[in-house]
C-alpha cells in the first residue's frame, strides 16, 4: 500500500455519490454494517492507498483537521470504486492506473507431421474432403480448448488468431487429430498429456463479460439516470435496468453502475449455465450481451442456443439476426445491436454498427 508523507498530502475525493465498502463486493449485496454512504464532492484525508482487483481503490483513512484519525462505523480501512473517485495529492488529482490484468495462459497445438484434422476419430482415408483439412508439420493453431478422446486422438476447439478472428476451416473450429501428430503447448510450453492432465476448457475472462461486450452493450443500452418506458413498452433506468425499476423513479451514475454489474452477473451467470460448449471470450460475451437484452429465457428456448450446443457455430451466428422485432415489427436499433453482436460473436469488428 503507498503511503503519504509529511510533505505530502493525500486525499480521496468522491466525484458521484458512492458506497465505502468493506469489500470489493458489489455495495448493494452488503449489510449496512459494511458499507457508508458518501456523497459526491466529499474529500477524506488518506493514510495509505493502493489499486486493487475489479476497478477499486483500497484505502487507509488518515487524520482530520483536529488530527483525530478517522473511522466510519470503526473501520478506517475502505474499499471505493475507481470511477466514483479522485485522488488528491496536495490538492491536486493525480492518475489513478489501473493494475495490470494476470495475463492468461496462451494454448496452441502445433503439428509434428504432416497430418489431417477430421470431423471425428475416423482414419482419415475413409473420410470425403469437406470431412477434413490437411495441416502440414509444423503448423502452430490457436486453441480455445482440447480433450482426449477415444482411438488415441484429441479433439481441438480452435481459437482466435493474433487480430482476434476466429479460426475455422470448412466452416467448422471443432476437429479431431491424431494424438501422436502433434503436441499441446501453453505459452509454448509442451503440456504432457496424462491423466489428471488431459484437458483445457478454458473459462472466458473468469465467466465475465470483456472490455469489447461490455462497451457493445452500454453503448446500445445508453444511460437514463430517470425511469422511463423503453420500446417495447418496460419500465427501465441506468443501463436498461428493468428489475425494481419504479414510476418516477431517479438514480445516480454510481448506482446505475451498480445496478449493471448485479444485472451482468444474472444474465453472465445464465449463459455460463446454458451454454455446453467451450467460447471464447468474444462469443461469451456477445451471448451476454444478446441475454441481457432479451431474458434469460429467450436465449434458453431459441435455435440459436440449440445449434451452438451442436457445436454450429456459424448456424448460431446466423440466428442473432432473428432477434430484431418488437410488438410493431422490425426495430432499427435492434438490428444494428444484432449485426454487432453477431460480429463480435464471429470475431469480427462490431464497432461499424455503433
Amino acid at each position: 500500500m503507498a503511503f503519504a508523507t509529511e510533505t505530502m498530502a493525500y486525499a480521496v475525493k468522491t466525484v458521484l455519490d458512492t458506497w465505502l465498502k468493506s469489500s470489493t463486493t458489489q455495495g448493494s449485496a452488503l449489510p449496512d454494517s459494511q458499507k457508508q454512504f458518501v456523497s459526491s464532492g466529499t474529500v477524506l484525508p488518506l493514510s495509505g492507498f493502493e489499486i486493487v482487483e475489479a476497478d477499486h481503490l483500497k484505502f487507509t483513512l488518515g487524520m482530520d483537521a483536529q488530527g483525530k484519525q478517522m473511522f466510519f462505523k470503526g473501520r478506517n480501512t475502505w474499499y471505493v470504486y475507481l470511477p466514483a473517485i479522485q485522488i488528491l495529492r496536495n490538492g491536486q488529482p493525480i492518475s489513478t492506473p489501473k493494475p495490470a490484468p494476470k495475463p492468461e495462459p496462451v494454448y496452441t497445438v502445433q503439428t509434428l507431421l504432416d497430418t489431417w484434422l477430421k470431423i471425428s476419430s475416423a482414419q482419415g482415408s475413409t473420410l470425403t474432403t469437406d470431412q477434413k483439412q490437411f495441416v502440414s508439420a509444423s503448423k502452430v493453431l490457436p486453441l480455445s480448448s482440447y480433450i482426449l478422446v477415444e482411438n488415441d486422438h484429441i479433439k481441438l476447439t480452435l481459437g482466435v488468431d493474433g487480430q482476434g478472428r476466429q479460426i475455422q476451416f470448412n466452416g467448422r473450429n471443432t476437429w479431431y487429430v491424431y494424438r501422436a501428430a502433434v503436441r499441446i503447448l501453453k505459452d509454448g510450453q509442451p503440456v504432457p498429456l496424462s491423466s489428471g492432465n488431459n484437458t483445457f476448457v478454458p473459462s472466458p475472462t473468469s465467466g465475465k463479460i470483456n472490455a469489447k461486450g461490455l462497451r457493445l452493450l452500454k453503448s446500445f443500452e445508453g444511460l437514463r439516470l430517470n425511469a422511463y418506458i423503453d420500446a417495447v413498452g418496460v419500465l427501465t433506468i441506468g443501463y436498461g435496468t428493468t428489475s425494481g425499476v419504479v414510476p418516477g423513479m431517479k438514480i445516480t451514475e454510481a448506482q446505475a453502475e451498480d445496478f449493471l454489474k448485479r444485472d451482468l452477473a444474472r444474465f453472465e451467470n445464465a449463459v455460463k449455465s446454458l451454454v455446453k460448449v467451450p467460447l471464447n471470450e468474444d462469443q461469451f460475451s456477445a451471448l451476454v450481451s444478446f441475454t441481457y437484452n432479451v431474458g434469460e429465457g429467450a436465449l434458453g428456448g431459441s435455435t440459436l442456443l440449440r445449434l451452438l450446443n451442436q457445436r454450429d457455430f456459424q448456424g448460431a451466428a446466423e440466428q442473432f439476426m432473428r432477434w430484431n422485432k418488437g410488438d410493431q415489427g422490425e426495430l432499427p436499433g435492434l438490428t444494428r445491436r444484432r449485426k454487432a453482436e453477431r460480429a463480435l460473436f464471429l470475431g469480427q469488428d462490431f464497432t461499424v454498427f455503433l
